[in-house]
């Protein structure tokens, strides 16, 4: 009679344990400051959840409190609840700065949101061109401009390429189809 037992974390998020409060009340209020006012700065959380003063230590004790899966997992479900409470997600955030980008008088608003726009859709990274070469032409390319450094190489490895092009094409011969007789 050992039945398998069911997944209840599948089926009702509030059931995980990460949905659950801690069991430290100082480790509790230390994961609500992260996960509020404190977003991203978890030394003044936690100066504010367990009283230190010393900041140095607090960082300390703070980044090995953010090693724990279980502090993870308790911020990342106070963060998740935060936003469905708030009813704002991606998509609306970049409606909003999309209408600034367009809307804003001034020309520091438009670009500071075009910035940030970039940066949450990932565009902000470069484009790196990789090219296997067997010649002495150095190609090297970023965000789509290619700088080849050795013009009169480069040119003689084109024509060469052509001619090659040519060649296949010309050896390709239409075949007509061949009507095959049965015995």
């Amino acid at each position: 009679m050992n039945a398998p037992l069911p997944d209840l974390f599948d089926h009702d998020k509030q059931f995980a344990p990460a949905a659950q409060a801690m069991r430290s009340r100082k480790r509790e209020v230390f994961c609500q400051e992260v996960s509020g006012e404190c977003w991203g700065n978890n030394t003044e959380a936690y100066c504010r959840a367990f009283g230190a003063t010393d900041r140095d230590a607090a960082s300390a004790s703070a980044a090995r409190l953010m090693r724990d899966p279980a502090v993870r997992a308790r911020i990342q479900c106070l963060r998740e609840e935060a936003i469905q409470a708030l009813g704002v997600d991606r998509r609306y955030l970049l409606e909003k700065r999309k209408h600034i980008a367009e809307h804003a008088r001034n020309a520091a608003d438009r670009l500071h949101a075009l910035d940030s726009m970039e940066k949450s859709l990932g565009l902000d990274t470069p484009l790196k061109i990789e090219i296997e070469q067997n010649s002495n032409v150095n190609v090297s390319g970023v965000l789509g401009v290619v700088k080849i450094e050795n013009p009169v190489e480069f040119a003689r490895m084109m024509a060469a390429v052509r001619t090659e092009r040519e060649r296949v094409a010309a050896s390709v011969v239409d075949a007509e189809p061949v009507a095959v007789v049965a015995p």
